[in-house]
């Protein structure tokens, strides 16, 4: 199926006018396109340079391009819903994110560059397949929400105590047998 060249041609529009939030929650993209139009639409995006919101939630994505990391001045990025089963570690190059939303997707690991986003407020990793967070997880000190519940962890990081603004931490339904005490 061709995508319609009004959508990209809006897209394009969209880098000219210096779009700064671009909503496509449930656009059905990958059931709309083949593979080689999803990538292309994508590509569109991640040309946008001055994009400060994403939303592509609930759009059954199975990957996120590595280019993602060109979205240098992204402060919310929302992957909720879809069937993601890795983030690319080029998600630490978006030093600017507070808001990080993925959500029900079938993630079994999160990248060492997570610790990268030093500016995070808010990490939503619940209901996914994760057995292990990375230890770097210790280096967001502004996290304030960390959302790990329904995965399958059976211990979190002793770093997890570095996290001194955390103020909402949510574990239930994991394989727990013991919580840093710090």
């Amino acid at each position: 199926m061709a995508v319609p060249k009004h959508i990209v041609d809006r897209i394009r529009e969209a880098k000219k006018q210096q779009l700064k939030y671009l909503n496509l929650n449930s656009a059905f993209l990958d059931y709309n396109y083949d593979d080689d139009k999803l990538t292309e639409i994508l590509t569109v995006i991640f040309n946008l340079s001055q994009l400060e919101v994403l939303d592509l939630s609930n759009n059954n994505l199975k990957t996120v391009p590595k280019n993602i990391g060109t979205l240098t001045k992204l402060s919310n990025l929302h992957l909720t819903g879809n069937n993601l089963k890795t983030v690319p570690k080029t998600i630490g190059i978006l030093i600017k994110l507070s808001h990080l939303h993925l959500t029900n997707n079938q993630l079994k690991t999160v990248p060492e560059t997570i610790g990268n986003l030093t500016n995070l407020s808010h990490l939503y990793l619940s209901n996914n397949q994760l057995k292990t967070l990375p230890e770097s997880i210790g280096n967001l000190t502004k996290l304030n929400h960390l959302h790990l519940s329904s995965n399958q962890l059976k211990t979190v990081p002793e770093s997890i105590g570095n996290l001194i603004k955390l103020s909402h931490l949510y574990l239930s339904n994991n394989q727990l047998s013991i919580v840093p005490e710090t």
